[in-house]
């Protein structure tokens, strides 16, 4: 990922950078209002920070990109694999419709101009996806549930289902994350993973043989993912960021527990 003179606080893919037709970012947790263990870009819509807080952050970050707030479509993620559609009948609804239909999702699709898809991570893997032939993308939050519950093949499905896209036009990128060396989990995280015919070896997890606990490189294990899918390896990016271990660039939920922001990673077409 790379950074630009323009927007300093945020962190951009380089396969998405230079394509006029669509915008993105990812935020880091530097150049916001939030104070204390939220300071200082907090974008967690349901964290403890101030409500007040995170609108003001919210209205930074869309300021940069010249668009009102209410263009930052961010579900109520829960750690499942559901998809949503994002079509004109969602803006026709009130504002409080909206928010409502937007709980119990953790991935959206969208072939509309001037709305970013978001998702908001602190650990987790975000994803965004875009396809220049139909001129559609995806936003994805990728934690182990998600993860293992083939978040990624859903969206990708509804991708095709709903626009005509084809996984081979599809160009990915996937954003900062907790690195496997901090990605310690328990046996039964590794056992739903192996009942769900995910393949764990040596490219994507290890053992730990002093706590005996498996680490899982759940990027990787989501670029797998994407490519066997129908996605080519070249037109994937994978950041190599940790967000455990950045803590002045990244809120980490595993670092900070309770008390921990989010990023944002976010995706648009342009009008």
């Amino acid at each position: 990922m790379i950074r630009d003179i323009e927007y300093k606080d945020l962190l951009f893919f380089e396969k998405l950078k230079n394509l006029n037709k669509v915008s993105h970012f990812s935020t880091t947790r530097q150049g916001g209002v939030s104070s204390g263990e939220f300071s200082s870009l907090n974008l967690g819509n349901y964290s403890d920070d101030s409500s007040i807080n995170i609108y003001e952050n919210r209205s930074i970050v869309a300021r940069k990109f010249h668009i009102d707030t209410e263009k930052l479509i961010t579900p109520h993620q829960t750690h499942g694999c559901e998809v949503i559609h994002i079509d004109e009948l969602f803006f026709n609804q009130t504002k409080s419709q909206q928010i409502e239909d937007l709980y119990g999702y953790d991935a959206s699709i969208t072939q509309l101009e001037g709305i970013f898809l978001c998702v908001t991570t602190a650990d987790c893997v975000p994803i965004v996806l875009y396809d220049p032939t139909t001129q559609s993308i995806g936003a994805i939050h990728a934690g182990w549930k998600g993860t293992s519950g083939r978040i990624v093949e859903n969206t990708i499905n509804a991708m095709n289902k709903t626009f005509g896209v084809r996984p081979t036009d599809i160009i990915a990128c996937i954003g900062p994350s907790i690195s496997i060396d901090n990605y310690e989990v328990g046996d039964e995280v590794k056992e739903i993973f192996i009942e769900n015919n995910f393949i764990l070896d040596g490219s994507n997890s290890y053992l730990n043989k002093e706590s005996g606990k498996i680490h899982l490189d759940l990027k990787e294990i989501n670029r797998q993912e994407l490519i066997r899918l129908g996605i080519s390896a070249n037109n994937i990016e994978k950041s190599t960021l940790c967000t455990f271990e950045n803590k002045e660039l990244f809120f980490s939920a595993r670092r900070q527990t309770i008390h921990s922001g989010r990023m944002l990673t976010a995706i648009m077409i342009n009008k």
